[in-house]
C-alpha cells in the first residue's frame, strides 16, 4: 500500500472510530446517567435523577410525584434511605402508594422486566411484559395483591 493509499485510509477510518467511540459513551451515558458510587459520592444527583417528569418518575399520578421520587431513590440507593419521624415517605408500607417503598418496587420491577419489552408489538410480548410489570411487585408485596387494580392510576381504578 503505497503512503498516500495508508494516509487515505488512516483519513477514513479515524473519524468513524472517533464517531462509533463517542456514540458508544453518549448511549452508555444515557443507560446508566450515573456511577455506581453515585449513592455515595452525590446523593444529591440521584435525587435529581428520580425527579418528577424526569426519566425514570416520567409522569406519576397527581400528588404523588415526591413517593415516585423516593422510591426511585430508594430503589437504586437502598443503603442510603431509612424510616425517620422527619420524612414519613420513607415509612409507609408497600401497598401505600404515597410512600417510597410502593413506587421503590415498581422503579425495580420496571429494571427487572426490561428484558421482557417487546421490540416488536405482539400480544404474547406485551402480555409477559406487562404481567411481569404487575407480578413481580406483588411477589415482593404480597398485600397488593388484595389492593384491587393497584397497578392502575387512581383515576382509572373505576
Amino acid at each position: 500500500m503505497t503512503r498516500r493509499k495508508k494516509l487515505f485510509a488512516a483519513a477514513i477510518a479515524l473519524p468513524i472510530a472517533v464517531a462509533v467511540g463517542v456514540g458508544l459513551k453518549v448511549r452508555r451515558a444515557s443507560s446508566d446517567t450515573l456511577g455506581a458510587d453515585a449513592c455515595d459520592k452525590d446523593l444529591a444527583a440521584v435525587f435529581e435523577l428520580c425527579e418528577a417528569g424526569g426519566e425514570i418518575c416520567k409522569k406519576p399520578p397527581e400528588g404523588q410525584e415526591e413517593a415516585c421520587q423516593a422510591g426511585c431513590v430508594m430503589a437504586r440507593c437502598p443503603n442510603h434511605v431509612a424510616c425517620t419521624e422527619l420524612d414519613l415517605i420513607w415509612c409507609k408500607p408497600c401497598e401505600d402508594e404515597e410512600g417510597a417503598l410502593f413506587w421503590s418496587l415498581q422503579v425495580e420491577a420496571a429494571r427487572l422486566c426490561e428484558p421482557l419489552n417487546p421490540t416488536v408489538n405482539t400480544f404474547e410480548g406485551l402480555k409477559a411484559y406487562y404481567d411481569c410489570l404487575v407480578e413481580e411487585p406483588e411477589r415482593k408485596c404480597p398485600a397488593l395483591k388484595n389492593k384491587p387494580k393497584w397497578y392502575l392510576p387512581p383515576d382509572r381504578r373505576q
